[in-house]
């Protein structure tokens, strides 16, 4: 299972973003072999369609399942057909997501 967490860092902390298409990053951990890397995320300051290409990169990392604040509607579709779990309503560290995630 490989996770993807939309992430930003305050005051040195990896916090979960609230918005899934304008995060700052993402942090992709890999429940297989048990590795961590953050990615800069490419689409940021996209005008249009941040989320949709978000979802797209994210897809073909190979991720399984997305945490979150939220992602829009037709984000989610797109996370959806392509076999990701959207995992909507996270905040606090990205350690804690992570944790409540796997508490559930």
């Amino acid at each position: 299972m490989k996770i993807a967490v939309a992430a930003r860092i305050r005051n040195g902390v990896y916090e979960v973003e609230p918005v899934f298409g304008r995060a700052d990053m993402f942090l992709l951990v890999d429940q297989n072999n048990g590795t961590r890397a953050v990615h800069a995320n490419p689409y940021r300051d996209d005008t249009e369609a941040a989320g949709r290409k978000v979802a797209q990169w994210l897809i073909q990392e190979g991720v399984t399942t997305v945490l979150c604040g939220d992602v829009g509607a037709k984000t989610k579709l797109y996370l959806s057909e392509g076999g990701v779990f959207s995992g909507i309503g996270y905040d606090g560290t990205v350690d804690e997501a992570i944790a409540r995630f796997f508490a559930s």
